[in-house]
């Protein structure tokens, strides 16, 4: 079955045309030849970049964890933390206690603490990892 036929591309740049004729003199291949090859490298190319793309974003979603957002005032301990089992994002809240908490338990499931108005932290939790973890807080209590 011959599944050629002539087919009419527009909008081709003429010097990337004369590089795929001159290649195609240079391979002995036909211009047709050249352009098929490359069409297929193109689409394999396009659907390895989509799955990895998408092997990505689902790897960003997964470490993002859960989000706690938009709360006047909470509690959370570091067995909160534990049983979540995941990365934990705590933004916009005007009161938050972080309590029973350990250094551990904070590098491993605080990713970040954004605008919260009054915070209070453990003094087990150092200084510096709260501060880099950190952002928009107006007032912090070491407790």
């Amino acid at each position: 079955m011959n599944d050629k036929e002539n087919i009419s591309v527009k909008g081709v740049q003429s010097s990337i045309y004369e590089r795929v004729k001159e290649l195609a003199r240079e391979t002995g291949k036909t211009i047709g030849e050249i352009t098929n090859e490359s069409y297929k490298i193109f689409i394999s190319a396009a659907s390895e970049t989509k799955a990895a793309g998408q092997e990505f974003l689902k790897g960003v979603k997964e470490s993002q964890g859960t989000i706690i957002e938009n709360i006047s005032t909470i509690e959370i301990t570091g067995e909160d933390l534990r049983n979540s089992g995941k990365k934990v994002i705590v933004r916009n809240i005007n009161n938050l206690i972080l309590k029973d908490i350990k250094k551990e338990e904070f590098e491993n499931y605080i990713s970040a603490i954004v605008n919260v108005k009054h915070l209070e932290v453990p003094k087990s939790i150092p200084k510096l990892l709260l501060l880099e973890r950190s952002k928009f807080i107006d007032e912090i209590k070491f407790m």
